[in-house]
């Protein structure tokens, strides 16, 4: 990975500079502070939503929010969203082996893309925690400090104590290290708050991948694993960092999707009213949810999801529990409507392929039998992470997940 590193760069830089809109800039550096609500500091100084560009946490930066929010973007696809009341600090800002540490109060990691052969680590309260795959992650330093694993893998090391915390459990961070299921019916403001984050995360993403070119790049796009590669690009109109996929397809624990430029015309996608900055409350937890984009309240967003899992639509949730049966009531309703289409109207198309398990491609055949396969999760099919479609039978359009013709879904 090191030696290959800095020549993989190069390569990055030089296509996408061709390729992409002037509207775009691309950073391969991890640490960017992407959006901040409220009161937030870095290293002491005020930050504004406004000129967050050249906005960076560098090994030692110390992120603080008093009353207020931040999301900062880690390697592609991986972004940390920090609490009201909270500090962060950098550790090492390394594509192959970021590092953070949770100093006080609360923070969420999702982590949409899991980079083969890197290293993803917290450290909170004494504890050191090794992201081991995709999933959403919670982190609580103060009280009874804890990691919870909402969805994903990790491994957990207090002094000589080691313990690994799959979906649905959590770790409280002492000498003990005792492991216990996690509360799924907590109200949890910083939960819906990343929902939302994460839904205009993709938002942003879709609208980019759409304005690429992908024959520009040779069929593929990134910065440092190939042919699937992908990045961060700084969109000026929207005053945003965005995730950039390489030409395949991701997918968020909520249920909202990324897909690169090769995959994005074969995106199922929903219309999502762009909420109103001030204030609203979703479940009965009430959070801020301003928009980055233009109008800042007005109209509809287009945003791709996971047609497998999707997600549930203008209800984020007070807590996993209430959100996930929202999920569940609307796949039925999509069902009962038709199922999901593409932005042109089309039945979204099946996907092949797949790099070290992280994410999928379209496939060239919509014909005969096939199943879904994949590391981590089925392509539409998990929580997060990526999968494909082995063969050539069409997947459903449907949200429930069912298949056409002889078709059969499954996972690794």
């Amino acid at each position: 990975m090191k030696t290959l590193w800095p020549r993989v760069v190069t390569g990055f830089f030089a296509a996408s500079m061709l390729a992409l809109p002037q509207a775009y800039t691309i950073s391969a550096k991890p640490g960017a502070v992407n959006y901040v609500e409220g009161n937030v500091l870095l290293d002491g100084q005020p930050l504004l939503s406004s000129g967050l560009k050249s906005i960076f946490l560098n090994a030692g930066s110390l992120l603080e929010t008093r009353d207020g929010k931040a999301e900062v973007l880690l390697t592609p696809g991986v972004f940390l969203r920090v609490g009201d009341n909270s500090q962060v600090r950098m550790l090492k800002p390394s594509l192959i082996g970021t590092q953070i540490a949770i100093e006080s109060g609360e923070s969420m990691l999702e982590v949409d893309e899991y980079i083969r052969d890197s290293h993803l680590a917290v450290t909170c309260r004494g504890a050191l925690i090794e992201i081991e795959k995709t999933g959403l992650y919670r982190f609580d330093a103060d009280g009874e400090p804890s990691v919870a694993v909402i969805d994903g893998k990790a491994q957990v090391s207090f002094g000589e104590k080691h313990e690994n915390i799959g979906k649905g459990h959590e770790a409280l961070l002492s000498e003990a290290l005792k492991t216990r299921k996690f509360n799924k019916d907590r109200e949890d403001e910083l939960y819906a708050w990343s929902n939302i984050r994460a839904q205009y995360n993709a938002s942003l993403s879709y609208q980019a991948a759409r304005s690429v070119s992908n024959s520009s790049f040779g069929g593929g796009y990134g910065g440092y694993n190939g042919f699937y590669g992908s990045g961060w690009l700084w969109n000026s109109g929207f005053n945003s960092w965005l995730w950039m996929p390489g030409n395949a397809a991701f997918f968020s624990p909520f249920g909202w999707g990324f897909y690169g430029p090769g995959a994005v015309a074969y995106a199922p996608v929903v219309v999502v009213p762009v909420a109103v900055q001030g204030g609203g409350a979703y479940g009965s937890v009430p959070v801020r949810h301003p928009h980055p984009g233009p109008g800042n309240g007005t109209g509809v967003i287009t945003v791709p999801v996971n047609a497998r899992q999707m997600p549930a639509v203008g209800f984020y949730g007070g807590s996993p529990a209430a959100y996930a049966a929202a999920r569940t009531q609307a796949a039925r309703a999509m069902e009962a409507n038709g199922g999901l289409r593409t932005q042109s109207g089309a039945q979204p198309r099946p996907f092949s392929g797949v790099q070290g398990g992280a994410g999928a491609h379209p496939a060239a055949s919509s014909s005969g039998s096939a199943r879904w396969t994949g590391g981590g999760a089925a392509a539409g099919g998990g929580n997060s992470g990526g999968g494909h479609w082995n063969g050539g039978g069409a997947a459903s359009s449907h949200s429930s997940g069912g298949t056409t013709g002889s078709g059969r879904a499954s996972g690794k």
